[in-house]
């Protein structure tokens, strides 16, 4: 409903030609290379050309599929992530990419390029937070955040026609989809995260607060600052002894896993009109 009274009485091709669909390209480029090259990719030709190939392809399939019109391709700057100087194990645990995922992903973004798609990256900065910078402007425009990655789910708004595709589960996701699958809104999915970590991410959390005791405590505290604003009474009803320790030892830890996993506005991401846009 709220979708339908953002958009008025427009036609659904009014509305696909107003969409802007928002591309967090490194998707494409991971499920690319686990499904040509699978556990052998560090062991391929940089010239091999499959992954750059298959990449497209998917590429191509999901503009098809969402009727794009519309779209910005947005990836992680190659500096590291300012989050590295507040956490300097952010995301520390992965493994580098193999020689062809480099070499393949600049023939992927040049056969981008080549039908007039923009490709936007800044310095330090993630495609998360260049993703929230497109996403928060006030102007009525629809957006579609094509991406599977979970902390972009914060971003979805029914009331300002914000909504998430997963283009590997081939899923639409819309705010009620958030709480059926995380027990907590989106507006609190930071909180949540900041509660229960992302280990993918190297993202701590609290030690022993999993999915269910997070929903728990936000449902009845709000966010992480509500929750340690809560009486020990209120806070000891909602877990074990145990749990209750390694909150009242892990409130800075919390706040800053809540910080990692929070988009920020990129200030130098060029937004001088929709003109770069495909």
């Amino acid at each position: 409903w709220t979708r339908r009274k953002r958009l008025g009485t427009k036609t659904s091709s009014e509305v696909a030609a107003m969409t802007i669909h928002l591309i967090d390209i490194s998707a494409y480029l991971h499920r690319a290379m686990h499904v040509v090259y699978g556990d052998r990719a560090a062991t391929v030709d940089v010239n091999d050309t499959a992954l750059a190939d298959h990449a497209c392809t998917m590429l191509a399939n999901t503009m098809v599929k969402l009727d794009i019109r519309r779209m910005a391709v947005v990836c992680d700057s190659t500096d590291p992530s300012f989050r590295c100087d507040m956490y300097p194990k952010y995301k520390s645990g992965r493994k580098p990419h193999a020689p062809v995922f480099t070499a393949q992903s600049v023939r992927f973004f040049s056969a981008i390029k080549d039908i007039g798609v923009s490709v936007f990256s800044e310095p330090r900065y993630e495609a998360d937070d260049l993703i929230a910078t497109f996403a928060g402007q006030e102007h009525g425009t629809p957006y579609v955040i094509v991406s599977h990655d979970k902390d972009l789910l914060a971003l979805v708004d029914d009331s300002r026609a914000i909504s998430a595709y997963n283009p590997v589960a081939d899923k639409w996701l819309r705010e009620s989809d958030v709480v059926e699958k995380f027990g907590v809104f989106c507006y609190q999915l930071y909180d949540y995260l900041g509660l229960v970590g992302d280990p993918a991410d190297g993202i701590p959390g609290v030690e022993g607060v999993g999915a269910k005791t997070a929903a728990r405590l936000l449902k009845m505290f709000e966010t992480i600052g509500g929750v340690y604003m809560a009486s020990e009474h209120a806070l000891r009803s909602e877990v074990n002894k145990k749990q209750f320790d390694m909150i009242l030892a892990s409130k800075d830890q919390a706040i800053l896993s809540r910080m990692l996993t929070r988009p920020v506005i990129c200030p130098t991401l060029d937004l001088t009109g929709h003109g770069a846009l495909w």
